[in-house]
C-alpha cells in the first residue's frame, strides 16, 4: 500500500508544480510591409514583477501606472531590427483578465525585409530564468525561437 502511495505522489507532483517563467511574443508581417508585435503573459507572472518594473506604482495591473511603466518596459527590452536598423514599435492595446496579459505594438518593416534581428530581454531581470518564445509569422510561413539569455537572433521571413 505505502509503495502504491509513493508511486501515486511522484507522478501527480509535477502537475502541482510551478512550470516556470515564460512569456510568448507573436511578431506577424502583413501587407505593406506592417507589423504586429503581440506579448503574451499569465497574469500570475506580471504582477508580482510589477513591483520591479514600475516601482513607483502598485504592484496591480489594477494600477494604470503600473501598467503604463509596463508597456514602457516591454518597448525597451523588446527590440526587432530589420537591415537598415531598429523597427520603430507604437504601444496599442492592452487587455487584461484574471488570467492572461496581453499587450500590442505595431510598426513598419522595410520594404523587401527578409531577415529580422529579434532581441527580447523581457522579464530576465526580474527573473534570471525567464524564457521568452517569439513567434514570428509572414502569411503561412511561422518561425519560432526560443530566448532565454537575451542575445539577439537572426530570423529569415520569406
Amino acid at each position: 500500500m505505502q509503495r502504491w502511495l509513493l508511486a501515486l505522489a511522484l507522478v501527480t507532483a509535477p502537475a502541482g508544480a510551478h512550470r516556470g517563467h515564460d512569456a510568448l511574443t507573436v511578431v506577424t508581417l502583413g501587407a505593406g510591409n506592417t507589423v504586429t508585435v503581440s506579448h503574451r503573459f499569465e497574469a500570475h507572472d506580471i504582477e508580482p514583477a510589477l513591483s520591479s518594473i514600475a516601482p513607483d506604482a502598485q504592484a496591480s495591473l489594477d494600477d494604470p501606472d503600473a501598467v503604463r511603466a509596463l508597456v514602457a518596459y516591454l518597448g525597451r527590452r523588446f527590440v526587432l531590427s530589420d537591415a537598415k536598423g531598429a523597427v520603430v514599435l507604437t504601444p496599442g492595446k492592452v487587455d487584461i483578465d484574471a488570467q492572461e496579459v496581453r499587450v500590442a505594438f505595431s510598426g513598419r518593416v522595410r520594404p523587401g525585409t527578409k531577415i529580422l534581428t529579434v532581441r527580447s530581454s523581457v522579464l530576465r531581470d526580474v527573473y534570471p530564468r525567464q524564457t521568452n518564445q517569439v513567434e514570428v509569422r509572414r502569411g503561412k510561413v511561422v518561425r519560432t525561437i526560443v530566448v532565454s539569455d537575451g542575445a539577439a537572433h537572426r530570423v529569415a521571413v520569406p
